[in-house]
């Protein structure tokens, strides 16, 4: 009898177990399809971030040609990777605090619906990978930024892109 309740109990112990690792394998899976990867990078001293599937090219900004009678925000035009692509100064375009165009070292390409658009940046930190959970709402007066993520070493602004390009001062026909 004393056997019969030994092998019970270890039956027991044994499928708990093996509940106890389903269910960590389907966490782990859950926290995966929860993770976004973002490109992040540095514009005005602030950490951005945009989601990576937006993100067509970066490198480092060379030869940009100012647009005369262009608004402050839009630097000028830029050939990268085989295309023409406007450069918007961030930090400009969002009213935020703006560093001297001699900071600016890189151009963060994005394409949303078919558009093209360069991000200048002073700095291009990497791809993070953002746990939907760490992602909060921000309210910043702009449309174009929505989301802060809180990670363990920095808050990332996380732009978003299709409402920044449908903003009217960027889709308007010069006069």
């Amino acid at each position: 009898m004393a056997e019969e309740q030994v092998s019970g109990a270890e039956e027991i112990s044994r499928l708990l177990a093996e509940r106890a690792a389903q269910l960590a394998r389907r966490e782990l899976d859950d926290d995966k399809a929860a993770v976004l990867p973002h490109v992040a990078f540095q514009a005005a001293g602030q950490p951005f971030a945009v989601p990576l599937r937006y993100v067509v090219h970066a490198s480092r900004l060379r030869h940009l040609t100012p647009i005369p009678g262009g608004p402050p925000y839009l630097l000028g035009i830029c050939a990268l990777a085989g295309h023409l692509v406007s450069v918007l100064d961030v930090a400009a375009f969002l009213g935020l605090r703006q560093r001297g165009l001699s900071d600016v070292a890189c151009c963060l390409v994005v394409s949303v619906q078919g558009r093209d658009l360069g991000l200048c940046a002073e700095q291009l930190l990497g791809i993070e990978d953002i746990p939907a959970a760490k992602v909060a709402p921000f309210l910043s007066g702009s449309a174009a930024i929505s989301q802060v993520a809180m990670m363990e070493k920095l808050q990332l602004l996380i732009l978003d892109l299709p409402q920044l390009l449908s903003d009217a001062r960027l889709t308007e026909e010069p006069s």
